[in-house]
């Protein structure tokens, strides 16, 4: 499904939806599409931990040194939590958990 809205939505979805960083991460990849979907997971598995109304953008999703992903949120929540993310995808599936600490 989330291929099919970024074929029929195309460069104002991923903006709309994704950092600079994650986009370019993500089009450097052979299947870009698969892993923008896994960052889209990951970012509603961050909305619906939080209950809290933020915008796509202000929770971005990035690579640690040695890949890990990560969360970063700006705004007002910047350094109220820590988050501990999974994210996974096979094929035409997305998956993310995400675990929040509150400080």
């Amino acid at each position: 499904r989330f291929r099919a809205a970024l074929q029929r939505w195309g460069g104002r979805l991923r903006e709309r939806l994704f950092s600079e960083d994650e986009i370019r991460y993500c089009m450097g990849k052979r299947d870009p599409e698969t892993h923008l979907a896994a960052r889209f997971a990951a970012k509603e598995a961050v909305f619906k931990a939080l209950g809290t109304p933020l915008g796509f953008r202000e929770i971005e999703v990035t690579n640690g040194e040695k890949g890990k992903p990560e969360v970063r949120v700006t705004g007002l929540l910047e350094d109220d939590y820590h988050f501990n993310l999974s994210i996974s995808h096979d094929g035409e599936y997305a998956v993310a958990q995400v675990l929040v600490e509150k400080y």
